[in-house]
């Protein structure tokens, strides 16, 4: 066969294919304190919030007609709760493995600022921003952002970093495969990665702060003036800090002691890097 014949087959191929998008847009009225559940295969998954008392979603599938036809868009409310959901199914019955899809899947919502929320997707990003209640967002396979936010927040991925920008409230961030940054925080903190770095910063008194990694630096900013029980240690580095430290244990790879009279907890701990605590401007 000829280049030209080989090109002209698989244009032929990819034509066949065709290109399709499904398409669902609705809004509901509600009030303030409502919860927020989105179900996704593989969507990426953006939430914010503003000053109404609507949610408005707005879901998009692009990709071959069979993979469209095969994907199920539905929005509902039930009471104060509003349900999203993007699957994608066989015809006569059957889940497809989505691993093996091509086309993309997006979903935006809206709410009112003071609302809940619960996210999972199985392989985009997520990101919410601008919202006061409890948030959980998880995906198996991208990002997760969460700015501005006020409450109890859950961020968990498979396969990707995590990014938490000034949160008012504890925040628990959980990545198997990507730098985890946690800044501006003012509540308790946890960070975790088995394969990255992880940056904390904390705003406010300490509630207790644990930063471990498998695989990276660790670095805490805090208050000058911050009271707590510091725990480091490290496999693979040095421990350095610009904060005083009343020592009870001092070792090339261990550092235990109070700052500032003790206080809470404050865990940093990793088996590959270096880890720093600062003192913030």
């Amino acid at each position: 066969m000829t280049r030209f014949a080989i090109i002209a087959v698989l244009l032929l191929s990819a034509s066949s294919l065709g290109a399709a998008e499904k398409r669902l847009d609705k809004t509901f009225t509600v009030s303030p304190g409502g919860l927020l559940v989105v179900e996704a295969d593989s969507a990426s998954v953006r939430v914010s919030g503003n000053d109404s008392n609507q949610v408005t979603i707005r879901m998009s599938a692009n990709g071959s007609e069979d993979e469209v036809a095969a994907t199920h868009l539905d929005a509902a409310q039930q009471g104060n709760d509003v349900t999203v959901t993007m699957k994608r199914q066989r015809k006569g019955g059957g889940w497809f493995n989505w691993g093996s899809w091509n086309s993309e899947q997006h979903v935006e919502v809206t709410v009112p600022r003071n609302f809940n929320t619960r996210v999972r997707t199985g392989g985009g990003d997520v990101e919410q921003r601008d919202t006061t209640g409890t948030a959980t967002l998880r995906t198996s396979g991208g990002d997760v952002t969460a700015k501005n936010l006020g409450g109890t927040i859950e961020l968990r991925t498979s396969g990707g970093e995590i990014v938490a920008d000034t949160i008012r409230g504890d925040v628990d961030a959980d990545t198997s495969g990507g730098d985890v940054r946690l800044l501006n925080i003012d509540g308790k903190i946890r960070g975790h990665t088995s394969g990255g770095s992880v940056r904390c910063s904390l705003v406010g008194r300490n509630r207790g702060i644990s930063a471990t990694t498998s695989g990276g630096d660790v670095e805490l900013i805090l208050p000058g003036t911050v009271a707590g029980n510091l725990q480091a240690s490290t496999s693979g580095g040095d421990i350095a800090t610009e904060i005083p430290v009343t020592t009870t244990i001092t070792k090339d790879d261990h550092l235990s002691g109070s700052l500032n009279g003790g206080g809470a907890a404050i865990e940093a701990r990793t088996s590959g890097g270096n880890i720093r605590v600062r003192a913030a401007n």
